[in-house]
């Protein structure tokens, strides 16, 4: 069977860390009122960086850990824990102590709440809508003694990438290739537009953001056909959604069909395989 693995998944803490107040997995054990989470969710939306300025940071710095993903890389060297609370101390300042002067206690504390739930609404939404979206693939852990995953299925249990590539006439990619993951994983929306990328920071081509992590992205609109065709050339799935309006509709309906999995027209793959 599957690990018991509620907030040990995809690698992507920004979009699974929010179990169990939601679930965005469907290996996550579904609760009574994840039901609701389609009604609730763009509250809960909306208090993700101040969570993480008063939460996560620490945490971060404290354990070397981000949730499952090992920080030591960064936090093992005492100069960087060092720069960490210097510019946490400076931050603050600025943001919070400035404003409290200028505006009052009040004014200030009001402005600051207000900019980090503004943000975190709009930051929340744009990252969320990329992988937890009708249609898109979710990837799993297998065994415990084992470093291996499930291959990538749809809450229905399909695997996109067994029909597309059979469209092609080029040598087979592996379901489980490092590149055809990110992209049977991940969802584009208003693909190949300029202004959509510049304001959500090049999260409206997440697609190429996982092909390319150290690629500015200002460059993804550029490469953003080229990725496309490559994918349709060697069928690989690439789901391209026509905007942040249609993308955020299919993002709430897959929460409700995340929320309530008893009523999946086909139980879900991960579900099932943890009880076995």
């Amino acid at each position: 069977g599957i690990i018991d693995g509620n907030k040990d998944q995809e690698s992507d803490p920004d979009v699974f860390s929010s179990f169990p107040f939601m679930r965005m997995h469907p290996h996550q054990t579904p609760a009574w009122y994840h039901k609701y989470q389609h009604l609730y969710a763009p509250f809960l939306f909306a208090f993700m960086t101040i969570l993480k300025v008063f939460q996560q940071d620490f945490e971060i710095v404290t354990s070397k850990k981000l949730y499952h993903i090992d920080a030591h890389c960064r936090y093992g060297d005492p100069w960087n824990v060092a720069r960490f609370w210097v510019m946490k101390v400076v931050s603050m300042v600025y943001m919070l102590v400035v404003p409290c002067c200028i505006h009052g206690i009040g004014g200030g504390l009001f402005l600051f709440v207000l900019g980090h739930l503004t943000c975190g609404e709009v930051l929340a939404t744009m990252f969320i809508v990329n992988h937890v979206i009708e249609g898109v693939a979710y990837i799993a852990k297998n065994r415990k003694d084992e470093d291996t995953t499930t291959r990538p299925q749809t809450l229905q249990g399909v695997t996109p990438m067994v029909e597309t590539v059979q469209k092609t006439s080029h040598k087979q990619v592996p379901l489980h290739d490092w590149a055809a993951v990110q992209c049977q994983t991940s969802v584009n929306w208003a693909p190949g537009s300029w202004f959509w990328n510049h304001v959500s920071g090049g999260l409206s081509h997440q697609i190429e953001h996982h092909l390319f992590p150290s690629l500015c992205h200002t460059h993804y609109v550029y490469i953003q056909s080229v990725v496309q065709q490559t994918c349709e050339e060697y069928g690989v799935p690439y789901q391209a959604e026509p905007s942040l309006y249609t993308a955020y509709g299919k993002m709430m309906r897959h929460l409700q069909t995340l929320g309530r999995p008893e009523e999946e027209p086909v139980p879900s793959p991960f579900v099932k395989a943890k009880s076995e």
